[in-house]
């Protein structure tokens, strides 16, 4: 081989050797920073609630308004509750939520106390279904919470009394916490 065609080989290659080897051509950059400034999250609260005394049997029921003293199936018995509302936040949206039904504490041994449970609210003189949705323009507002406890009948396939039956009779249930719940949503 002729020493031109050599050194045309070896330049060839160190050249391939340079590009490959470097990992790419150098070329010029620069870079300039700018001061990221501060970011404020908004809040998402309730205050605890205040409730009313008493229970009190609902609009519906014999006695309706008058405290309850003594329930039995069937009963439909209420309860308002009242909260305040802080929801700051530029997009701000959150679902307001009660559990359908209620835990309690009973003083003996009843298998089939069973009660269920409705809320609605009233935030800031607008009534709002369980499921609606509050927004920054409530910050501030009072929500009342109105819980609907019913106390049901219930049978099972056979008619047989299962629900709510003789061994709740003369117990006495403490109720455990009645819970509003905000959750924010996508706006």
């Amino acid at each position: 081989m002729k020493k031109s065609m050599k050194g045309a080989i070896a330049a060839s290659a160190a050249a391939v050797l340079l590009l490959g080897g470097a990992g790419s051509l150098a070329y010029w950059t620069a870079d300039g920073t700018a001061d990221g400034g501060d970011i404020t999250a908004g809040t998402l609260t309730l205050t605890d609630g205040t409730c009313d005394t008493d229970w009190a049997y609902a609009t519906g029921n014999p006695g309706a308004g008058d405290p309850v003293v003594l329930i039995v199936p069937g009963d439909v018995i209420t309860k308002d509750c009242t909260f305040t509302l802080s929801a700051t936040g530029d997009n701000l949206k959150a679902e307001i939520g009660a559990p359908a039904s209620v835990s309690y504490t009973p003083s003996t041994a009843s298998t089939s106390l069973d009660l269920t449970a409705a809320t609605t609210f009233d935030v800031g003189g607008t009534p709002i279904v369980d499921g609606g949705f509050v927004t920054s323009a409530n910050d501030g507002d009072t929500i009342t919470a109105t819980f609907t406890v019913t106390v049901p009948f219930g049978t099972d396939e056979t008619g047989t009394p299962q629900i709510n039956a003789n061994d709740m009779q003369g117990i006495t249930a403490t109720l455990d916490e009645l819970t509003v719940t905000l959750t924010q949503v996508s706006a």
